[in-house]
Formats: structure tokens, C-alpha cells, sequence
């Protein structure tokens, strides 16, 4: 069975920040996916299918290129 939850470590690894910014980030309240934060516990969990759907939100579509007979020419 494969690994459902990625650590705070994995996390900042796919983020590319350091694992203080991850923790400042979480303290600051900045929008991050959904976690699993354990009672009792300083260990935090993050589903997978949670992550990849929050960073997924992100991508941006290229924008269309246009055929040069398309494209205005400038005057000068």
C-alpha cells in the first residue's frame, strides 16, 4: 500500500521553501492544502490527493500564440 500523507518535511520540499518557512507560513495563516494536525502531537500529516489538489488550482494555461499573419505590425 503506498504512502497516503506526506511529512512537514516532504511538504517544503515540494513547495521549494525551507522547512522554517513552511512552519512560518503555518503560523502566519497563509493560505497552505489542508492538514491533519494530531492532538497531543506536534506531528502533522498532509493527504496527498489534498495537496496535489491545491497545487493543481495553480497552473496557469499557456496563453495562445498567434500565426505571424495575425500579429499587428508596429509603425515607425
Amino acid at each position: 500500500m503506498a504512502e497516503q500523507y506526506y511529512s512537514d518535511t516532504e511538504i517544503a520540499a515540494l513547495l521549494g521553501i525551507s522547512l522554517s518557512r513552511l512552519r512560518s507560513k503555518i503560523y502566519q495563516g497563509e493560505p497552505l492544502p489542508a492538514r491533519i494536525e494530531i492532538p497531543g502531537s506536534r506531528t502533522r500529516l498532509w493527504n496527498k490527493e489534498d495537496v496535489h489538489g491545491w497545487l493543481n488550482q495553480f497552473k496557469k494555461q499557456d496563453a495562445l500564440v498567434k500565426h505571424p499573419s495575425q500579429m499587428r505590425t508596429l509603425k515607425r
